[in-house]
């Protein structure tokens, strides 16, 4: 007789979970994961997300642990469902997400067999270890709280990133005898003393200072701290994408750089006598592929001691929480005038000056894009992918709220931006939120609208349609001249497939129809999609 799910090791997942603060599951169930739904149902204290495929439902967690800092929890079944999470997995790993996935697998004598059961292709472990940050394999009923609580505080004291447990289906539904973990609240990791110090002596002597905050600062809600750096020290500061908003773009202090291009802004990189870089491991598309020069004089701040000296070497490496190295850098930086002001005035121009060449160049697509930056509420949570009006957002414009801009680096994958915009509107239901993504992208997940209607969630979301893969045919055009196969979309009626979900509908083919359409649509406050048919060319 099977065991009473209110004594399974299933069961103790589900109180692991809320013992530790973690109230919401995306879901997809399966046979093997049957367990795990038994021991959810009829709980109040546990909010159950039902997806519609895996890939959104790990999206759908990115997007609800982006918008809010806090863990996003995904169940799903064997074998292909790992498979299929798996891309949003990357994502949630390269772009310092917390993300915990628990997966069921076939029962234990299956695992790593190899023998044709059910869901079963060698060992799914195998999926996650090239995906995730933290990955384990539980075999034991009574190990199920301590290891799901073992990643749990890897996830909120180290590095984010997607964790993953598996648990085989015999385990989940065998009795659990062990204890429920609750975990304490972590502290923040504090830098070595002889660190900072070596940091202030580089820091009080400097004339050119520039700071760079990632994606670590906006995880250790570090902002405060480094406005008050900057300003002590005459600091120019400067943003990685993920990093945008920790400091308002209008702050007079803040540039904004174009990292897939070497622009004038890299000059101000070049110049700087002492770089502070806190929170960030220097991806390719923060440093225009690693071509600006980091001053003459490096200090790198970061959680994870793998990333130093992975891209940039440093004369003075601190492993700590980025808040807690500000703070103590704040605390022992002795009473010094700061940089001459025409530093951060030379900063400034240098960005206008990047901004007044692509004006030169682009300038009826640079207005369109400021215009629309405009209207978009400085506040709202704003997820887009890669396509054109995406791409002017990721490389020309300022955002004024941390967690407030939402793209795909590093791993870089299309599909994620509507759930993740769902599942960010989840975690925030009061925040107004925008997904913009390409027609492209919107076929990689348009199953997903089905999840913000069974949800009532209320989002604007933006079909930017140039009835193509249009980066990738530029792309083609430009290294190879003539070819364009593979990069032309046919695409459904996106009225009708509106229609299907019971979600209002917009469409419009010119650029002030629709500034005029996103201004109303920014006013009210329901679903609705936009369809943008456009010919604005990518940055």
């Amino acid at each position: 007789m099977a065991p009473s799910h209110s004594s399974t090791a299933a069961r103790a997942v589900i109180e692991t979970l809320v013992a530790n603060g973690i109230d919401t599951i995306f879901g997809v169930p399966g046979g093997h994961s049957l367990p795990i739904y038994a021991a959810m149902s009829g709980d109040e204290r546990i909010r159950h997300i039902l997806g519609r495929h895996e890939q959104g439902l790990g999206y759908m967690a990115d997007g609800f642990a982006r918008a809010s800092g806090r863990i996003a929890a995904v169940s799903t079944t064997s074998g292909p469902a790992v498979a299929n999470i798996a891309c949003a997995m990357g994502q949630g790993t390269t772009d310092t997400s917390p993300i915990l996935v628990i997966a069921s697998t076939p029962r234990s004598e299956l695992v790593g067999r190899n023998r044709g059961g059910l869901h079963d292709l060698n060992d799914s472990l195998e999926i996650a270890r090239a995906v995730c940050r933290y990955h384990e394999h539980c075999s034991s009923p009574d190990q199920v709280s301590q290891m799901l609580a073992g990643l749990i505080s890897k996830l909120r004291e180290g590095r984010p990133g997607t964790a993953y447990l598996q648990i085989p289906s015999d385990v989940m539904g065998a009795p659990f005898n062990g204890e429920i973990c609750t975990l304490d609240k972590p502290a923040r990791l504090a830098p070595e003393p002889t660190g900072i110090a070596q940091a202030v002596e580089l820091l009080k002597r400097s004339k050119r200072p520039l700071i760079v905050a990632g994606t670590g600062c906006v995880i250790s809600e570090a902002g405060e701290e480094i406005r008050q750096l900057a300003e002590r020290l005459g600091a120019v500061v400067s943003t990685t994408v993920l990093g945008r908003g920790i400091i308002p773009g209008d702050h007079p202090n803040v540039i904004h750089i174009d990292g897939a291009s070497l622009t004038a802004v890299g000059e101000i990189f070049r110049k700087a006598d002492v770089v502070l870089a806190i929170g960030t491991m220097f991806k390719e598309e923060d440093t225009c592929g690693w071509q600006i020069e980091m001053g003459e004089q490096l200090i790198h701040v970061d959680i994870d001691p793998e990333e130093f000296g992975r891209s940039y070497k440093a004369e003075v490496y601190i492993r700590a929480d980025a808040r807690a190295a500000c703070e103590a850098i704040n605390a022992a930086l002795p009473s010094i005038e700061p940089a001459d002001s025409a530093w951060a005035a030379e900063a400034k121009a240098k960005q206008e000056e990047s901004v007044e060449s692509r004006r030169s160049s682009q300038g009826r697509d640079l207005q369109f894009a400021e215009s629309f930056r405009k209207i978009l509420p400085r506040e709202a949570l704003f997820f887009t992918d890669r396509c054109n009006i995406g791409y002017w957002f990721f490389r020309c414009l300022p955002s004024y709220r941390e967690r407030s801009f939402h793209y795909p680096m590093g791993y870089g994958g299309l599909g994620g931006t509507l759930p993740q915009a769902i599942g960010a509107k989840i975690a925030r239901p009061d925040a107004r939120v925008v997904a913009l993504l390409g027609d492209g992208g919107m076929q990689f997940s348009m199953t997903d609208l089905a999840v913000a209607v069974q949800e009532s969630l209320k989002l604007t979301i933006i079909v930017s349609n140039n009835h193509s893969y249009g980066a990738i045919k530029a792309g083609l055009g430009r290294n190879y001249p003539g070819v364009s196969l593979g990069t032309d979309l046919s695409g459904p009626d996106y009225e009708y497939i509106a229609k299907a979900y019971g979600i209002p509908y917009i469409k419009v083919c010119e650029r002030e129809g629709f500034l005029k359409a996103f201004a109303d649509e920014v006013e009210n406050d329901r679903l609705v999609m936009i369809e943008f048919d456009n010919d604005i060319a990518d940055p």
